[in-house]
């Protein structure tokens, strides 16, 4: 009797923009992007911070859709928000979308000059120095905000491939956590909703990709989901965090430095709870998740 093949599922989080050292995470584990028992999910926060925006968007979008599960992150939020109001605000600089559109940008430096150099008001008692900076500043403005890479992009981070989570089994795939019910939005009190799958809220979806999921873990937001046998795999918060504090906060000998080591978290104390973001930024590296059909 001939066996059929095992399908496999790679799962990832919070690359940041970083393509190089994502696709040498993936060959790492022997990732193949042409086996169609190879699947590929990711979990959110695929640009910002790092500069190879371009090169994300082609991979993901010229791989075999049919394989290919996207669960939406903050950061995809934060760029659709941002090309919606046309102008950035102070986090999105910090969290660097902002530095998103430069990349995207036929000549980021050139428009990062404009837009930073383009203080209109300070022109205001010449008229002919106030026109120039106009100028200046419409170019950049256009440049940043009406470009085919950009649209192309945003239309995609729109489009129904992208989910607020994803269901395989016993795993339940997110970017943070899952929506939970806001009681008082003024002081973000929430509860579970045993019906969060059908009915959560746009503001509930919003809000399940910013806070910190161990600490939701630990106060018993996902204690009914554990009853029912779910595991859940989320992103967004470093995982030398979670061995820190869930691990080894009373053995600082143990503990793990966010600059350099970030491994998957996956813990005997904590079995329904993997935590798999490697804090690209600093430590370079994408932590791979495998988890093979056997195990579903």
């Amino acid at each position: 009797m001939t066996l059929r093949p095992i399908k496999k599922y790679f799962v990832c989080s919070d690359i940041h923009g970083f393509y190089k050292e994502w696709m040498a995470s993936l060959k790492k584990v022997s990732f193949d992007k042409d086996n169609p028992n190879h699947y590929l999910i990711v979990l959110g926060d695929i640009f910002d911070r790092g500069l190879e925006t371009w090169k994300i968007y082609r991979f993901l979008k010229d791989f075999p859709q049919e394989r290919l599960i996207l669960v939406k992150g903050n950061h995809e939020d934060l760029l659709i928000n941002l090309v919606k109001k046309q102008y950035p605000a102070s986090y999105d600089f910090s969290n660097g979308t902002y530095q998103t559109l430069l990349t995207l940008s036929k000549d980021p430096r050139k428009v990062e000059q404009e837009w930073i150099l383009s203080h209109i008001n300070e022109y205001e008692d010449t008229h002919e120095m106030y026109v120039e900076a106009n100028n200046i500043y419409q170019n950049s403005y256009k440049k940043l905000f009406n470009n085919k890479k950009l649209n192309e992009i945003i239309e995609w981070l729109n489009s129904p491939i992208w989910k607020d989570y994803y269901e395989l089994g016993k795993y339940i795939f997110v970017h943070s956590f899952i929506p939970l019910r806001i009681l008082n939005p003024a002081f973000m009190t929430v509860e579970y909703n045993p019906n969060w799958r059908n009915d959560s809220t746009e503001a509930e979806i919003f809000e399940s990709k910013w806070d910190c999921p161990y600490r939701l873990f630990l106060a018993g937001l996902f204690d009914e989901e554990i009853r029912q046998g779910k595991i859940l795999v989320c992103g967004h918060w470093h995982t030398s965090d979670f061995y820190n504090e869930l691990l080894y906060k009373d053995n600082p000998e143990k503990q793990l430095d966010i600059n350099t080591d970030n491994p998957i978290f996956i813990s005997k104390k904590y079995p329904n709870l993997i935590g798999i973001d490697a804090c690209t930024a600093l430590t370079h590296k994408v932590n791979v998740l495998i988890i093979d059909e056997t195990e579903i």
